[in-house]
C-alpha cells in the first residue's frame, strides 16, 4: 500500500482512538438555502426543513433566520392559510402572522413530525384566528393578529434597543423604516432600493425574529 493512502488511514485510525469529531457541520445560510432550493424531491427538501427547526426549536438562532427565510420565500405555510381564506391580502396578512407564530413557539416543535405538518397547524390556528377577527365586531381589546402586534410594539420603542440591535442589518433597515418611521411599504421598498415583495419579506422576517428575541427576554 502506497505512503500515501497509509498516511490517510493512520491520520483515521488516530482520529479515532483521540476521539476526534470528524462529523461536517450542518449546512447554514446562504450554503443551507441553495442546497433547499436544489433538494432533489420533496422528501430531501423536508430532511433540510426539519433539520434547521429543529436547531431553531434548541436556541440557534442563525437556524430560526435560515427557517424563517424558507418560510416566508417557499411560502410553506400557504397551502394550509389558502383553505380557510379566500382573499390575497388577508392570506397576506395570515402568512405574516404565522412568521411571529413560528418565531414565538419555535421551541415547542420536537420534531416528533415534519416541520411542515407542525406548521399547517400553526397557519390553520391564525386563520381561523383571522378569520373571527374580520367577522366579529372589533374592540379596542381584540387581539390585532401577531404582526401587527410585533409592529406596535416596535413602534412604542418597548424593549426595540435590545430587540433589534443584533437583528441581520437588511432586517433591521426595513423594520425602522416600516414600524418606526412609518413609512409606507413602497417608501420602504424605494429608499433601500429594493422591490415592493422583497421590502415586505424583510419587514415580516423582522418582526417574526424581533418577536422572538422579545420572547426571550421576558
Amino acid at each position: 500500500m502506497g505512503n500515501c493512502t497509509s498516511a490517510v488511514l493512520e491520520g483515521t485510525v488516530i482520529g479515532a482512538e483521540r476521539g476526534v469529531n470528524r462529523a461536517a457541520p450542518p449546512l447554514e445560510g446562504p450554503s443551507w438555502r441553495k442546497a433547499l432550493r436544489t433538494a432533489a424531491d420533496r422528501d430531501a427538501r423536508s430532511d433540510l426543513i426539519d433539520a434547521v427547526a429543529l436547531r431553531a426549536s434548541g436556541g440557534d438562532a442563525a437556524a430560526l433566520d435560515d427557517l424563517l427565510w424558507a418560510i416566508d420565500e417557499l411560502h410553506l405555510a400557504r397551502p394550509a392559510i389558502r383553505r380557510l381564506v379566500v382573499q390575497d391580502a388577508d392570506a397576506e396578512e395570515v402568512e405574516q402572522d404565522v412568521l411571529v407564530a413560528v418565531a414565538e413557539t419555535i421551541a415547542a416543535f420536537r420534531g416528533e413530525a415534519r416541520f411542515t405538518t407542525w406548521l399547517h397547524q400553526v397557519a390553520r390556528f391564525k386563520a381561523v384566528a383571522h378569520l373571527r377577527r374580520r367577522r366579529d365586531t372589533v374592540t379596542l381589546d381584540e387581539d390585532p393578529g401577531d404582526a401587527a402586534r410585533i409592529s406596535s410594539i416596535i413602534a412604542t420603542r418597548t424593549a426595540l434597543d435590545n430587540a433589534i440591535r443584533d437583528l441581520p442589518e437588511g432586517y433591521r433597515e426595513a423594520l425602522v423604516l416600516r414600524d418606526i418611521e412609518q413609512c409606507p411599504y413602497t417608501e420602504v421598498a424605494e429608499r433601500l432600493g429594493l422591490n415592493l415583495n422583497t421590502a415586505k419579506s424583510r419587514v415580516a422576517r423582522g418582526r417574526a425574529l424581533t418577536a422572538a428575541r422579545l420572547r426571550a427576554e421576558r
